[in-house]
């Protein structure tokens, strides 16, 4: 069975890309050892969270961002820190950045047409205009780095911003600046590679480099000192451009020219700037099919590749983490006990002339020696461990076989008196024959005396081990319990959490943020602003976009409405609040209640 990484209880299953952030994984959340629902899992790179002072900068970012709740910025639920790793959890994304749909859409030999070429350009705009309300530092945000890598494409047709205004904060890093030349070559805007500030005209030169390389298949550069103007002299395109009218192909190169000027003053001064071009120029229909233009496109692109990635997605939910290997328990250690028979036999071979009396005392030594090596050795092969029993029958029989010992060394002590009274009258060769009797006598008797005090000590030895393992048992024991004592510690914990979460469960129809709901609410009806004569007469030409803010109740029904620009007019917002009130949603879900929840909707307005 294959097994996965498992960092700080989210479960790596895949890579998915890596962009200016680190390395993204396709992770689950784990609980009890099996992965919880998906996450996009980012691993920050070493460069941006090894430098204090950068990955101070970049957090604060990031939370700001999420806290916004603007729903086109793809920000993290969550950061995870500790002392050698940061990871970014993100909700789960079902798609590809744009980097690898171009990568696949030339391999599969496709090719992406004018107008949604066009109509991605103004979608992603559309995003960086409504990323502009957060404030950082008393100035409108933007992007700021708007490679292909941090432009996501969800599979239904949603486009989302990565890694939203970070770069143009971080501090002059030249490694990590060193590591993003190596990745992104052209892609980087040129005040970046002449080590300037990057500034809000570097999203419209991105915007144009996508558009350029979506068109003509090509990369764009323009090095210090070539020609700029030479660079669309016999521009060729990867497809058919939809007009015959050589105004239409200027305006193409004056749109190329504007965006990807190496002087940023030279490019369109706003994204508004920009998007009025657009309009006017390439009459880009209304933009509220987009995303279904885009989903057909990216289900053309990956159709079978989805039902694949769906049917993984359901295999990895039933992983099951294997439990951690256990360390196999070494074996209690025994004690070595000298072979007491092959002892005394050695010793027998030695006693040549021992008298009948030693004789008999060697014989019960060695029976009961025998006794009890056979009983230790027959015993030992059985069981590792002796039962109470057993152990106080062996020490019976030790403490017999040293007393037999003491006594036969007690007969001998006797035995060698009797010989010193006999040499006081015997002959000169009657007292050599004693005398050496005695030296034989005192010979044995100091060898049973060492064998004595070499029993005692290994018994000494044994009880000491005895202890030693007694208590590493009882500190095991211990160690068991209060493992156990844990366990149903957090069990109790557990359950606790339990009853908290189902007593915190919230009622439906309670109003609660964006980002703490389980299932966001989808637009499922509602038709486009109807717009009458007299307001087309009044602001024809004009392309308004209008961010708002708008309640989605827990019928899905529009209860209110509120303007995110304070300069709205009074027919404008009227036709806005007669369009809102109108659609219908999907209600949001937070564990499986329908809630209320506030959400950013912007609403365009083509005169």
């Amino acid at each position: 069975m294959k097994e996965y990484k498992v960092v700080n209880d989210y479960i790596y299953f895949r890579e998915m890309f890596s962009d200016t952030m680190g390395m993204n994984y396709h992770a689950a959340p784990v609980i009890n050892r099996k992965p919880v629902g998906h996450k996009v899992l980012c691993d920050v790179n070493p460069s941006i969270f090894g430098n204090a002072d950068i990955w101070k900068r970049v957090k604060i970012l990031l939370e700001g961002i999420k806290k916004s709740n603007i729903p086109f910025l793809f920000s993290p639920e969550k950061i995870i820190v500790n002392n050698n790793q940061c990871q970014l959890v993100f909700e789960h994304f079902q798609g590809k950045n744009i980097e690898q749909m171009l990568k696949d859409v030339e391999k599969k030999g496709l090719s992406i047409n004018f107008d949604l070429a066009m109509s991605m350009c103004i979608a992603i705009a559309d995003i960086i205009e409504l990323g502009s309300s957060i404030i950082v530092s008393g100035e409108k945000s933007f992007h700021g780095f708007l490679t292909p890598d941090n432009i996501m494409i969800h599979y239904d047709g949603k486009i989302a911003l990565k890694n939203y205004g970070i770069f143009q904060y971080l501090e002059r890093n030249e490694v990590l600046f060193g590591e993003i030349e190596k990745r992104y070559g052209s892609w980087l805007t040129p005040e970046l590679l002449r080590k300037e500030k990057i500034v809000s005209q570097s999203d419209i030169y991105h915007l144009g480099y996508l558009l350029y390389r979506i068109l003509t298949g090509k990369y764009f550069s323009c090095m210090p000192g070539e020609d700029f103007e030479a660079k669309f002299t016999n521009l060729t395109f990867s497809h058919l451009i939809p007009s015959t009218d050589k105004n239409f192909l200027t305006y193409l190169i004056t749109f190329l020219k504007k965006t990807l000027n190496p002087n940023p003053l030279k490019r369109f001064l706003t994204i508004k700037e920009l998007k009025d071009f657009i309009a006017n120029y390439f009459h880009i229909e209304e933009l509220s099919s987009i995303t279904f233009n885009l989903a057909y496109f990216m289900n053309s692109l990956y159709g079978e590749g989805i039902e694949e990635e769906d049917k993984l997605c359901k295999q990895e939910l039933v992983y099951v983490i294997p439990e951690p290997k256990k360390e196999p328990v070494a074996p209690q250690s025994q004690v070595k006990r000298e072979d007491l028979v092959s002892g005394i036999l050695d010793e027998l071979d030695k006693r040549k002339k021992i008298s009948p009396l030693i004789w008999a005392v060697v014989a019960i030594v060695a029976v009961a020696g025998a006794g009890i090596g056979y009983i230790y050795f027959s015993q030992a092969k059985k069981t590792e461990k002796l039962t109470a029993e057993k152990v106080k029958t062996e020490d019976q029989l030790r403490r017999n076989q040293q007393n037999e010992l003491a006594k036969l060394i007690n007969e001998q002590n006797e035995k060698i008196r009797q010989l010193e009274m006999l040499a006081a009258t015997a002959t000169e060769a009657q007292k050599k024959a004693l005398e050496l009797e005695k030296q034989r006598l005192d010979d044995l008797k100091k060898k049973k005396a060492d064998e004595l005090a070499k029993q005692r000590a290994e018994d000494d030895a044994r009880k000491q081990l005895e202890a030693e393992q007694f208590q590493k048992d009882l500190e095991a024991q211990k160690a068991q319990e209060e493992l156990k004592r844990k366990e149903e510690e957090n069990l109790r914990q557990q359950e606790a959490e339990r009853k908290r979460i189902e007593a915190a469960r919230v009622k439906e129809g309670t109003q609660v943020a964006l980002n703490e709901v389980t299932v966001k609410p989808e637009k499922i009806s509602g038709k486009p602003p109807a717009i009458n004569t007299s307001m087309r007469t009044k602001y024809r030409g004009q392309v308004m976009t209008i961010p708002t803010l708008i309640l989605v109740d827990e019928n899905g029904d529009v209860t209110k409405i509120k303007f995110l620009k304070s300069n709205v007019a009074a027919d404008v917002q009227s036709l806005v609040e007669d369009t809102l009130s109108k659609w219908k949603y999907s209600p949001a879900l937070k564990d499986n209640v329908k809630v209320k929840v506030w959400l950013t909707v912007a609403v365009r307005l083509t005169f």
